[in-house]
C-alpha cells in the first residue's frame, strides 16, 4: 500500500454521509489492493475497488510471499485457496555470468507456521483474492477505471475518473497501485530509491 488520504470522523458524521458513496475507494486490483478488500469486507466496510486495466493481469510481477503474507491470507479465510498456487520453502540463488554461485537464501523452518520464502503464481493467486470478494455485499470491483485525480474535501475524498466515468465520493482513498503509483503522484508523496540499470532473469 502506498498512502492513505482521509478526511472526517466517521463517529462525527451526520448530515456529511449523504455526501458519501462509499467508505473505502482502493486504487489498484492487485495482491495489495484485493487483499485489504478482503480485510475490508470482513468487517462490513462498504468498499470499491477500482483498476485502470480492463480485467487482473495474467502475467507475474511479484514472485515471492513471505510467512507474513500467507498469515494474512489464513486472516482473512483465503490461505487454503491461495497455497496451491504457492511454492513452499523457495530457495534462492545468484549466479554470475560464469555460473559461479554467489549468494543463495534458503530459510530452513517455519517456526511461525508457515515458511518464510514461498514462491506463488500471481495471476492465479490474484484471482482467488479477487473470487473471495464474491462473499461480500459491502465490496464492489470495477475495472477500466483509471483515476484522473484525488482532491480531498470536507467530508472525506472525491475520486474522479478519466473517459467520462463517473466521480466517486469515499471517506478514504487507499493507494494500492504499485511502484508508479498515480495515488502517490496526485498526493506528492515521494518514492526514494533507485533503480538498476541492469535486467535481470528470474527463473
Amino acid at each position: 500500500m502506498t498512502v492513505a488520504a482521509a478526511k472526517g470522523d466517521r463517529d462525527t458524521e451526520t448530515d456529511a454521509d449523504a455526501d458519501v458513496d462509499v467508505d473505502v475507494v482502493i486504487v489498484g486490483a492487485g495482491p495489495s489492493g484485493l487483499t485489504l478488500a478482503n480485510i475490508l469486507g470482513l468487517q462490513g466496510v462498504h468498499t470499491l475497488v477500482v483498476d485502470e486495466r480492463d480485467t487482473l493481469i495474467d502475467y507475474p510481477r511479484g514472485v515471492g510471499l513471505d510467512d507474513e503474507s500467507l498469515r494474512t491470507f489464513q486472516s482473512i479465510g483465503l490461505v487454503d485457496r491461495v497455497l496451491p498456487h504457492t511454492v513452499p520453502n523457495q530457495i534462492l540463488r545468484f549466479f554470475d555470468g560464469n555460473r559461479r554461485l554467489l549468494a543463495e537464501m534458503a530459510p530452513p523452518d517455519a517456526r511461525f507456521g508457515w515458511p518464510k520464502r514461498n514462491g506463488f503464481v500471481q495471476p492465479m493467486v490474484d484471482a482467488e483474492l479477487h473470487s473471495g470478494l464474491d462473499r461480500f455485499d459491502c465490496v464492489e470491483v470495477r475495472f477500466g477505471h483509471r483515476m484522473h485525480t484525488c482532491v480531498e474535501t470536507t467530508n472525506g475524498v472525491t475520486v474522479e475518473f478519466a473517459d467520462g466515468q463517473p466521480a466517486v465520493r469515499a471517506r478514504y482513498v487507499v493507494g494500492c497501485d504499485g511502484g508508479r503509483s498515480a495515488t502517490r503522484r496526485l498526493m506528492g508523496v515521494s518514492f526514494d530509491g533507485t533503480t538498476s540499470s541492469t535486467r535481470w532473469l528470474v527463473v
